[in-house]
């Protein structure tokens, strides 16, 4: 064995010898006469390639790309005062750029600290107008099939922290879900102390609260979810509770209102007002831990591809796809 390695090994270094006197002889510059071929746009073949701005579609050559974007006409509404509640804080989404003194963008992979997101994601989130925009009032987040941060897809993650941290209250948000498997949706809010850089210094230690989650894969069903426990991952522990779309609606067809009424030691969840999921501390009691959600929080809004949660792998061809927030709300019990 040890003979037919250094015979191999022989071999090779006589063939990489050749290579370089070869390709060295007859060029003094150091350059290579066969360059790199750059990939062309097929307009074909399921991916984006060359210059295409969308999966075969775009570009020079190909057809243009068409929107399969489709604001809903419809859906359920809340009213904007609540009798014992005062306005405290909203974005209706009326103008044409991202409000920076209520909204900031996390971007990239959430490399070096968060690498995935903490969930094997596979988007980049970045700040660009091709991944977050404004029509008819909405905040649209389309996440599209694009090489970006070394990742396959792009889409968009915006924030409120340290602009708007708050603690208790009604919090009411209108959305349209993106209609494409594989995407994951995400509306929660976070410690006021929870950061990207040291994620386990108050995960799940400061608390979660996922106001909703939405998988592509399944347009019929949402979920609400409280995250919690001292440390990741030995104590962990969540409670989540299912609710499924009314009267034959599905969420990525008319809008509904995603809501939370957040007291001191309680939080309840509701769809269109109809209540479905409470937490109180003797959720966590119950599984040995303490209840953190008594402090103050901030929003997230993420609409990511793949992940740990959903159990459809994205097509690439069946994006982009499209979150849309016509507006959140929140409401403070009058002293």
């Amino acid at each position: 064995m040890i003979y037919q390695l250094k015979s191999h090994l022989f071999f090779a270094f006589g063939l990489l010898s050749l290579f370089f006197a070869c390709s060295s002889s007859d060029d003094s510059t150091g350059n290579v006469d066969d360059e790199v071929p750059v990939p062309q746009a097929s307009c074909s073949d399921g991916i984006r390639n060359g210059d295409e701005e969308g999966v075969d579609c775009g570009g020079t050559n190909c057809e243009d790309c068409t929107s399969n974007l489709v604001i809903p006409d419809s859906g359920y509404s809340t009213p904007d005062s609540y009798t014992g509640y005062t306005l405290a804080w909203s974005d209706e989404f009326e103008s044409e750029s991202l409000d920076r003194d209520k909204w900031d963008f996390h971007l990239g992979t959430g490399c070096p600290n968060l690498c995935g997101w903490g969930n094997n994601e596979l988007q980049a989130f970045t700040d660009r107008s091709q991944n977050l925009y404004f029509v008819e009032g909405n905040l649209v987040m389309e996440a599209k099939n694009e090489f970006n941060f070394g990742q396959e897809y792009s889409s968009s993650r915006i924030h409120t922290d340290d602009l708007f941290e708050f603690q208790y209250g009604r919090v009411d948000i209108r959305a349209s879900m993106p209609s494409v498997a594989g995407t994951w949706v995400a509306l929660f809010m976070l410690n006021k102390d929870y950061t990207i850089e040291d994620p386990g210094a108050y995960w799940p230690s400061g608390g979660e609260i996922d106001i909703m989650e939405y998988l592509g894969e399944d347009r019929n069903d949402i979920l609400g979810t409280g995250h919690y426990g001292i440390n990741f991952p030995a104590n962990h522990r969540f409670n989540s509770v299912h609710f499924d779309a009314l009267d034959g609606n599905s969420f990525d067809e008319v809008y509904y209102v995603f809501s939370i009424i957040w007291e001191e030691d309680k939080i309840t969840w509701l769809v269109n007002d109809i209540e479905y999921h409470t937490m109180t501390p003797a959720t966590t009691q119950a599984n040995g831990q303490p209840y953190p959600f008594n402090d103050q929080f901030y929003f997230v809004f993420a609409l990511s591809v793949g992940g740990n949660l959903p159990n459809v792998a994205p097509v690439p061809s069946n994006f982009p796809a499209f979150l849309l927030v016509d507006y959140i709300r929140v409401f403070k019990a009058n002293e």
